[in-house]
């Protein structure tokens, strides 16, 4: 589930720590030198990532060294730009401030696509997230938001979907004639899972890289029953405004991942999909 921080006014103290890469299992092979860069960045030869390194399975530490979706991405278009990466741990409500202060090269932490961000940073959109539904693995499918009418389901306090279901999405029930949504709260995913396994709800919906984790670690007991994420929303890499070279060529980089197939795949280990222009251009209008 996206933590409420994620959606939250850019403050706070940066807390920042430069990582370097190494070996980071899953992974694509970083540049190894032979490939000249073909692009300028801060520091010859390397590409600096901003990125919170403490929102698993996205952003994280495995083994003291960067992992998770953002890292893999990294990683590939580093490879593909002749660079090498390095990773600069800072938390989320600083990480815009710091690409404006230019401690580093591309923020790549589920960056959020949004109109007030825009103004802040240049974007290069890679894929779009949203939430899935989990359920029992024996239980029947519950393919939409609409198909929770009149079903207790767990959510993370705090998170859109916890205040959209039990009001927007509600009414569409009783509108159609069928019962509102009963949402219980927790503070965070886990104990949402834990209600679902003990019976306490029906479903649980939560973002749909961090429902990839859950069914994976539920010892095949739980199964994700949605298929297109509910409620998409965009999610971009970010340059400092301005910087239209090092934007065009993560943009080139994206497609050529998109070509080789080697993004699709990564995608799919994650439970995200590529960006669809209708969502972009929804995301474009949020605040």
């Amino acid at each position: 589930m996206k933590t409420p921080n994620r959606f939250a006014t850019l403050t706070g103290a940066a807390v920042a720590a430069t990582l370097a890469l190494s070996g980071c299992g899953g992974a694509a092979p970083a540049a190894d030198g032979t490939k000249a860069p073909s692009v300028a960045t801060k520091t010859s030869g390397i590409l600096n990532v901003g990125i919170d390194l403490t929102y698993p399975p996205y952003d994280m530490l495995t083994d003291g060294k960067p992992a998770g979706f953002d890292v893999e991405v990294m990683n590939a278009i580093s490879a593909d730009l002749g660079l090498k990466p390095q990773y600069s741990d800072t938390r989320f409500a600083q990480i815009v401030a710091g690409i404006k202060a230019d401690r580093y090269d591309v923020i790549a932490s589920t960056l959020y696509v949004s109109s007030a961000r825009s103004k802040e940073v240049d974007f290069v959109p890679y894929f779009q997230t949203g939430n899935s539904i989990v359920v029992p693995k024996d239980a029947a499918a519950l393919t939409d938001a609409q198909s929770l009418c009149g079903k207790k389901v767990s959510v993370v306090t705090a998170t859109v979907i916890a205040k959209i279901m039990p009001t927007t999405e509600s009414d569409k029930c009783k509108a159609a004639g069928k019962e509102a949504i009963t949402v219980q709260e927790f503070p965070t995913d886990p104990e949402a899972t834990q209600a679902l396994l003990s019976g306490q709800v029906d479903a649980q919906m939560t973002d749909a890289a961090v429902a990839k984790t859950v069914i994976e670690k539920s010892n095949s007991r739980l199964k994700i029953s949605s298929g297109a994420l509910i409620y998409p929303v965009a999610v971009g890499l970010a340059v400092r405004k301005g910087n239209t070279a090092l934007q065009e060529a993560l943009t080139k980089s994206v497609e050529n991942l998109k070509t080789s197939g080697s993004f699709a795949k990564i995608l799919k280990e994650y439970n995200l999909e590529p960006v669809d222009p209708a969502v972009l251009a929804e995301s474009l209008k949020q605040g």
